[in-house]
This record gives C-alpha cells, structure tokens and sequence, in this order.
C-alpha cells in the first residue's frame, strides 16, 4: 500500500484537518465514535486501509487522554472490574487484524449494524435495557469477542462495547473511564497488529502521527460540552450516536 504527502490535493487536506476534527469531538462528547468516523470521512477520498493506517495514532492518543482523565488509582480499579472484555477484546483483536486485507466486510457491518440501531432506537424511546449479574460476566465475554474481531478487520468495536456498558447502568464518568481503558488497551494492540499487517509502515506513520493534531483539539472541545451534561442527557447523546453509528454500518453494509 503506497502512499506519498506530496499527492494530497485540496479535498483531501480539508478531509484531514475536519474528520479528525469532528472524530475527536464526538469522542469528547461521549466517549467513543473516533474511529467510526475517521473510517467513514477518510474513506470517502482515500482507500479504506490508508483511512485504517491514518487513524491508528490519533485513536492509541485520544484514547489514553480520555482515560488520563482520571487518577492512577480509578484507572486500576476499572481495569480491574473491566479486566475480562478488556483482554478478550484485545486477543480476538490481534488475531483478527490481518483479515482486514482479505475478508468482506459487507455482512459483519450488517451483522453489527442492525442490532445494534434497534436496541439504540428502542432505549431512545425509553426501553431500559439492564443485564443482570449473573450475566455480566458472559455478558463480557461476548462483548469483547465480537469487538474484537469487529474492530480487528473493519475497525469497529466502540459500538458493542457501549452497549454492554449500557446495560449495566452505570454513571457517566465511570462509562468514560471504562471506555477510556478498554479503548487504549486495544489500541495499542491495534497497532502492533498493523505493524505487522504493513498497514501502518514508514509511508503511512508520518500522516498518522500529523492528524494527532486536530484529534486533540476536538476532543478538548468536546471534553467541554461533556462536563456540562448529566447522566440522563449524556446517555440520551450515547445513543444517538449509537444509532447513528448503527445506521453508518448498516449503509456500509448495503453498499
């Protein structure tokens, strides 16, 4: 996969600076949805593993920022609690990386996709959806396989991983620390799979590592707006775009 700086055109340098931009303030805002919408803006004007290959630092940065948000000690102890979907996320992950050069991604989008904008419809109109205990832990496992294979070949894995959060009723901060630390944990194991997959090689890094940049103004701004929500209105916010997200893949799908 060639790639060079010098045959970025206009279109595509305001792509750069704005889809990282929107990616990093959605995130903000709710915790997840950067890499839906790197995937999805970038691949209007470049291919879908250039987009893949130029997302991957600003999602490992974004994703530790979200978590750092915190101290040492909350960090630990969501580790802990979300010690299960995090490491079973990141192994299926990691095995399932290299498929991104080979398999369709048409029926897992819709596979994903539709579940997915359906629970989030029916929470909008007032469904509670709540996993009991004696669920959650293959409630968890189940969670990280199918993120992890997800975000392993066509990078999506935020979606499901909400909706387990969601379930479990939880507040707002700890839903954005334990995104923050299962994203960062599978972003560093998104890399190291790339690496291996050439997907990220010396070509791609330097534009990977540029669009840092704007993905840290938009999360900073959308940090903003999150302090000034509730947990009633940040959850309203969590499944909008879960639904937006749902329907983006469904469209992928189909298309």
């Amino acid at each position: 996969m060639e790639f060079g700086l010098s045959e970025i055109n206009i279109l595509q340098v305001f792509v750069l600076v704005f889809v990282p931009f929107f990616g990093g303030f959605i995130k903000g805002v709710t915790g997840f949805g950067f890499p839906m919408i790197m995937i999805s803006g970038l691949g209007v004007v470049f291919d879908p593993e250039l987009a893949i290959s130029f997302l991957l630092f600003a999602l490992l940065v974004v994703n530790a920022l979200q978590m750092f948000q915190f101290k040492m000690d909350l960090i630990l102890k969501a580790f802990a609690r979300y010690f299960r979907i995090t490491v079973t996320l990141c192994l299926c992950l990691f095995v399932s990386s290299p498929l991104v050069l080979a398999l369709s991604k048409s029926l897992l989008f819709l596979i994903l996709g539709i579940p997915i904008t359906v629970i989030a419809l029916l929470q909008l109109r007032g469904w509670k959806m709540r996993l009991p205990e004696n669920y959650q832990k293959p409630g968890e496992y189940i969670a990280g396989i199918i993120a992890g294979f997800g975000g392993g070949f066509a990078g999506v894995w935020a979606p499901l991983v909400v909706t387990y959060l969601l379930s479990l009723d939880i507040g707002k901060r700890e839903n954005i620390l334990a995104q923050g630390v299962i994203y960062s944990a599978g972003s560093v194991i998104l890399i190291i799979a790339h690496f291996n997959t050439e997907v990220l090689n010396y070509q791609t890094i330097p534009m990977s590592l540029l669009l840092i940049v704007p993905s840290i103004l938009g999360l900073f701004f959308g940090i903003k707006v999150q302090n000034r929500l509730d947990s009633d209105r940040f959850r309203q916010c969590v499944q909008v775009i879960l639904v937006i997200a749902g329907l983006n893949l469904i469209v992928r799908g189909l298309w």
